[in-house]
């Protein structure tokens, strides 16, 4: 059964000592986490005992991190392809587990499942490498971000780390009022819209939004918006690289720039080619999530590309290393009326209406013209009355003057660098506009 009780959390929990440990006691711990893994999830989890079964592997193969290697990767696409129950550990009701619905940073909307003691357990890992920058129990703390709080937990309840939630998709006048009032000595927030806020600053937010630190997270935070992010608050900015499957992935060195990764949480590997990327070389990232059992991911690739980094950061930190992060960049929408608009603005509501897209693809072709990809689910057959309701409503949010072509293919493929971005602009200075758009076949444009 999945339930491994009190021994099980004991161990995990000792993760949260890993930053004091010298590199082989990290690694020893990580071997002990993926053998346990190995074997519960090929006893428990149908989805990964076919896997190993037709890849010739039994759980005894599987002695150290090193052996992980052995083991097919995984993809969102290969989780979509199989009943959900299949993924979800023997033992496990999965209406009592934890549910994180992405929003398709992939352009596939995705369920992640944790048990309340898993999902507890890796904000916490998130929460000590805020206090190893910095963070204080009586701070207050700020995010600009589209998760809103179903449970609080018990700290902020009585008190302690306060914490104010701001949705990203508010005018940005009202975000930065609600900065003000919040006064927050920790700072979180996507790159594109700090940034797009730091820009539109006054001196007197200035004098009331004065973090000590910032942490950025979920798009790439490329140097032009670092240096406007830090010019407008006034703060250093820390960059996080996380997803929905593993939590924090790794946090950059405040020191050196590079990212250190959460071992203790996860056992990251950059691949190029089918072959560890060595350092300095850019490759494919693949995790396995070491505290994540309800549902595993065991070398579950994320189709992100990262650059590896050197065997240890000069710093001293034991963990393992990332020089950089390619990433995402959520490109804001520049429109005709003056406005700029947050491509999430368009994704909730597509999400919301369409429930029968597996993929889709928002692209600003000019101020005034938006192509839409949609890709139906399998079976799913939408009738026009349908897909003109998709491009009905993205109109109304993008508002006068902006034409929406939306056009159904079978599939929507990565770009040239082996990448799929599901929104982003080619309008001159948003990072894209060396980017190709195919275009909008006509037998299923809406105009």
């Amino acid at each position: 059964m999945y339930n491994r009780g009190l021994r099980w959390q004991y161990a995990a929990l000792f993760g949260l000592f890993a930053p004091r440990w010298r590199r082989a006691r990290l690694e020893a711990f990580q071997d002990a986490r993926v053998r346990a893994l190995i074997h519960h999830s090929y006893r428990n989890v149908p989805y990964y005992r076919r896997l190993f079964d037709k890849a010739g592997l039994q759980p005894e193969d599987i002695r150290t991190i090193a052996d992980l290697a052995k083991i097919p990767p995984s993809s969102r696409a290969a989780f979509q392809s199989v009943p959900p129950r299949d993924l979800i550990a023997r033992g496990c009701n999965p209406e009592r587990l934890v549910v994180h619905r992405t929003s398709g940073s992939t352009g596939e909307p995705f369920n992640i499942l944790r048990t309340a003691f898993e999902d507890r357990l890796l904000q916490a890992y998130r929460l000590a490498v805020l206090f190893r920058f910095g963070m204080r129990l009586d701070d207050r703390r700020a995010a600009v971000v589209t998760r809103k709080f179903t449970r609080w937990p018990l700290y902020m309840r009585a008190g302690l780390l306060r914490y104010e939630e701001i949705h990203c998709l508010q005018e940005p006048d009202e975000i930065l009022a609600r900065l003000r009032q919040a006064c927050p000595d920790v700072l979180r927030g996507f790159p594109g819209t700090l940034a797009f806020l730091a820009g539109i600053m006054t001196g007197a937010d200035r004098e009331r939004i004065r973090p000590r630190f910032i942490t950025t997270d979920s798009e790439t935070l490329t140097p032009a918006m670092r240096s406007m992010i830090e010019a407008g608050f006034g703060a250093k900015v820390i960059d996080f690289y996380d997803s929905h499957e593993f939590n924090l992935i790794a946090a950059e060195c405040p020191v050196t720039g590079l990212y250190h990764v959460s071992d203790a949480s996860l056992v990251g590997e950059v691949v190029s080619h089918g072959l560890p990327a060595r350092p300095g070389e850019e490759g494919e990232f693949i995790g396995t999530a070491l505290q994540s059992w309800a549902m595993p991911f065991i070398r579950f690739s994320l189709g992100d590309l990262v650059t590896r980094g050197p065997e240890s950061c000069p710093c001293g930190a034991q963990n393992s290393v990332l020089a950089g992060i390619t990433g995402r960049v959520a490109n804001r929408f520049q429109l005709p009326d003056g406005r700029s608009l947050h491509p999430y603005a368009l994704v909730n509501p597509l999400l919301a209406h369409g429930a029968w897209v597996r993929q889709y693809q928002i692209v600003q072709v000019r101020e005034n013209l938006v192509h839409v990809k949609l890709a139906p689910l399998p079976g799913a057959n939408p009738s026009p009355e349908a897909v003109a309701a998709v491009g009905q409503l993205l109109r109304d949010k993008l508002g006068p003057g902006v034409a929406v072509e939306v056009v159904l293919v079978d599939r929507i493929p990565a770009a040239r660098n082996g990448k799929y971005r599901p929104y982003y602009s080619l309008l001159p200075g948003t990072g894209a506009a060396t980017q190709t758009e195919s275009t909008v076949g006509p037998a299923e444009t809406i105009r």
